[in-house]
């Protein structure tokens, strides 16, 4: 049994993401970032989870505070 190789296995996946519209990167991307639509409500967009707004708050906050005490 051989051992698949880094492109096999790229392949492979472009394979199975470009044969499936529904998923993908980008798709991927913003599942973790944002919460599901409503289904009902055509014009509904889906709202930012708390989880990465909070942690991406806090690193702007430390970037600032870095700079701020830095470049003074």
């Amino acid at each position: 049994m051989t051992l698949p190789t880094n492109e096999h296995i790229r392949a492979e996946f472009h394979r199975i993401l470009d044969s499936r519209a529904d998923i993908g990167v980008v798709r991927m991307i913003s599942n973790w970032f944002f919460e599901p639509a409503n289904i009902f409500d055509p014009n509904s967009r889906g709202k930012p989870k708390p989880e990465p707004v909070i942690v991406l708050a806090y690193v702007l906050l430390m970037a600032l505070a870095c700079v701020i005490f830095n470049f003074r």
